[in-house]
């Protein structure tokens, strides 16, 4: 139960900086059920950063991949803060 709540309240954190960022969160297929349940759109590497291309009205695009996802998606996406999460460093940031 107390795993649950915990969970429950990560996860609305993280919707509420969804919010405030005006960002979307982009799911690589290889990423564990609950990243995969809480992104705006899930797929393989070639899905991802051609839909980043076309994210016309977020700010922040957040790619839970790898480190060259999250850089074609930043060469492709222009203006648009990229942010891609790490457990150990916090996250990288792309700007």
């Amino acid at each position: 139960m107390a795993e649950d709540n915990s969970n429950n309240e990560l996860i609305e954190r993280i919707l509420s900086l969804k919010k405030q960022r005006n960002a979307v969160i982009l799911a690589h297929n290889y990423q564990r059920p609950e990243v995969q349940d809480i992104g705006d759109f899930v797929g393989d590497s070639l899905e991802l950063s051609r839909k980043a291309a076309t994210l016309k009205d977020a700010d922040t695009i957040v790619f839970c991949g790898v480190h060259f996802m999250a850089e074609t998606a930043f060469i492709l996406s222009p203006g648009k803060v990229v942010l891609l999460p790490d457990s150990e460093l916090g996250a990288l940031w792309l700007t």
